[in-house]
């Protein structure tokens, strides 16, 4: 592993013609990272994980570091496993998520939940009252397909099929992906959709999923509202965003093995590098690979 910094190093000084200094600086940020995972028992580049990685970026900013420094060693992080990739010494970039710390952002991702919390924040909400059934169905969508909260509002009753197990999700630029739901998102769904269906005045002609008080569509500072509520309720303390299921969901699926290349379909990314070698008629049903990956798919 050292090698292989030391290679990228030299090739960072030879292409791009950086100062001395600056080469110092990488260093010092790299053979820091390099520590870190030795620490965590890896001894190989290709046992490099993206949950090693946000580890790592958590371990730093616990020392109270500052934003331009967080975001600097981040981007040397990213260059390295780009390099790796493209040298063909690994075959994915466990950063690859990470690009918003390489351009400056002073923020890191939201913090993942563990599976213990995110049980406790499935099970807050009141499953005997309308209101509790619908928020339960809601995050159990959520957590179940990694989608976002703004592709989450936009979906109609008749985006879902209780029957095959699947969503119908639209994401940005209306690009539609069709997600599989687990056993606990029908069963949730199902409850929430007889309740409703019971009461006329909720079917609105473009029928939302997910309505309001008001029987119109969820806003998304609506959503963040009931998420942070059942946050406080699950006894969860840590930062919670309303990217935090979602990013969850990513590192639990990477801790599960997960091919990079499904996490990107499933959660609706531009494709890895690495799925582009593998044809659709090639690769596994993502239904199949859902099964094996999902924490919550077999429950």
């Amino acid at each position: 592993m050292k090698n292989s910094l030391d290679n990228f190093l030299i090739q960072l000084a030879d292409e791009r013609g950086l100062s001395e200094n600056t080469i110092d600086a990488y260093r010092g940020d790299l053979s820091q990272y390099l520590e870190f995972l030795e620490r965590s028992n890896c001894r190989q580049w290709r046992d490099v994980t993206r949950v090693m990685v946000m580890n790592y970026l958590y371990a730093l900013k616990d020392r109270g570091l500052a934003p331009a420094t967080l975001a600097r060693k981040a981007a040397a992080v990213r260059g390295l496993h780009r390099y790796l990739l493209r040298s063909q010494q690994t075959e994915n970039d466990p950063a690859y998520t990470l690009n918003h710390l390489t351009k400056g952002s002073e923020k890191l991702p939201p913090a993942v939940l563990s599976l213990d919390q995110i049980e406790q924040l499935l099970s807050a909400p009141d499953q005997t009252s309308p209101t509790g059934k619908r928020d339960h169905a809601m995050l159990e969508v959520l957590y179940a397909t990694g989608m976002r909260v703004s592709e989450c509002i936009k979906l109609n009753r008749e985006h879902v099929n209780l029957e095959m197990e699947f969503v119908r999700c639209s994401g940005s630029r209306n690009h539609e992906r069709v997600l599989p739901l687990n056993a606990q998102s029908v069963q949730a769904l199902r409850e929430y959709i007889d309740d409703r269906d019971q009461d006329p005045s909720k079917e609105a002609p473009d029928r939302p999923l997910f309505l309001n008080r008001l029987n119109k569509r969820l806003s998304r500072q609506g959503v963040w509202k009931i998420m942070k509520y059942y946050a406080v309720q699950a006894g969860i303390k840590d930062k919670f965003s309303p990217e935090t299921i979602r990013q969850s969901l990513t590192a639990h699926l990477f801790a599960n093995g997960a091919p990079i290349e499904f996490v990107d379909e499933l959660m609706g990314r531009a494709p890895h590098a690495a799925a582009l070698r593998f044809p659709r008629s090639r690769r596994q049903p993502l239904k199949k690979i859902y099964m094996a990956y999902h924490p919550r798919a077999k429950k």
